[in-house]
């Protein structure tokens, strides 16, 4: 089986993605900009991936998004194997993320992150700058294939709703979002895990 999930360059790519950033979930344009693969490659192999159990899939709006499946037989194997590769692929919409604002806490959730009924797919807390989000989000929009939702809280309104224990910011934390950026003070549910 370790020889038909890594019997080719370009699947071995997409599978070392998938690897790198378990807590994300990509859409089928996501994976194809991020790898180079074509289309019909792409299709084929997520196809391939979904009945070898090596992926999960998700749907909201008649979109799917792939993860990698953390019980999968192999994936400690695997896992070790890409800790040993010295090229680890790169999240590219978390790296965009990074660039719009001074931020404190970046979280994916929603459909970033395999929760699709999360309210929100983005959590930004800090000073963002208005163009640069703009710009983030039609890359978002890109990789999502549709509209996503993001929220936006200064350093004191994030910390003010942690502090009441508000119901939208502990849903967020306690639905494993993928982290993109805790420079946090307090010992929120991310400190804790």
């Amino acid at each position: 089986m370790l020889a038909q999930l890594l019997a080719s360059k370009p699947k071995s790519k997409l599978i070392n993605l998938l690897l790198a950033h378990p807590e994300r979930s990509f859409s089928p344009t996501e994976l194809r900009v991020s790898t180079g693969i074509s289309a019909p490659f792409l299709k084929k192999t997520l196809k391939e991936l979904f009945r070898m159990e090596f992926i999960t899939s998700i749907e909201k709006k008649k979109h799917r998004y792939f993860q990698v499946n953390k019980h999968f037989s192999l994936y400690p194997e695997l896992l070790n194997m890409l800790r040993k590769n010295r090229s680890i692929p790169q999240d590219q919409l978390a790296r965009a993320a990074l660039k719009v604002g001074e931020c404190r806490l970046i979280v994916f959730t929603g459909i970033f992150a395999g929760r699709p009924r999360i309210e929100t797919d983005i959590l930004f807390v800090g000073r963002i700058s208005a163009r640069k989000l703009e710009q983030f989000l039609q890359l978002a929009e890109k990789f999502a294939e549709q509209e996503i939702s993001y929220s936006v809280f200064t350093g004191p309104e994030y910390e003010y709703r942690l502090s009441m224990n508000d119901r939208f910011i502990k849903n967020i934390l306690e639905n494993n979002p993928a982290v993109i950026l805790d420079k946090t003070k307090t010992r929120t549910p991310l400190r804790l895990r």
